[in-house]
């Protein structure tokens, strides 16, 4: 939920920097108007800095708190337009438009993997599918499995071959974004 309002979080933040406010009561707008969770943790930043917590240490407590790699890159941001200067608001727009598009490229990628996820799933459960089918039909053929040695040694072959085709398959339809 945190990671979903974090775009509108931070146009909120230049927005308000826009209309003329200063960055502390920007993050309190946020812990006004945002719902929950991130709402809390913003509300609980802005407290932070109006006990005179500095705002470097404040900003940094946050990214520690909430482990999100989009907060990061915003304090961050945040922290070095603090040091060398420059337009606060037309960063913090670059940013929440980033975060949107990794949302979308996010949303693509599952589009796309979503066949190898599936034939995954089907290749993951095809053997037992299959084990049980002939299981069903002929008993006897099956039970040759576990009462014979080889067969005893073709499930444990079967079964590390399995293992390994599904880490693969796994670490192939899993991409970063």
């Amino acid at each position: 939920a945190l990671e979903k309002l974090l775009p509108d979080t931070v146009d909120l933040i230049a927005r308000s920097l826009r209309a003329g406010h200063a960055f502390s009561p920007s993050l309190q707008t946020v812990a006004d108007e945002l719902p929950d969770p991130i709402a809390s943790e913003f509300r609980q930043t802005a407290e932070e800095i109006g006990f005179g917590i500095p705002v470097e240490t404040a900003l940094t407590s946050l990214a520690r708190r909430v482990p999100l790699d989009d907060l990061r890159f915003f304090v961050i941001a945040v922290l070095l337009q603090r040091e060398t200067g420059g337009n606060l608001a037309e960063i913090l727009d670059n940013i929440g438009m980033l975060i949107r598009e990794r949302f979308k490229l996010l949303g693509q990628v599952r589009v796309l993997t979503a066949e190898g996820r599936m034939s995954g799933w089907v290749l993951a459960l095809l053997p037992f599918a299959t084990g049980v089918l002939i299981f069903v039909v002929n008993r006897e053929f099956m039970s040759v499995l576990w009462k014979d040695e080889m067969g005893l040694m073709a499930i444990e072959v079967a079964a590390a071959m399995r293992a390994i085709g599904l880490i693969w398959m796994w670490r192939v339809v899993k991409i970063r974004v």
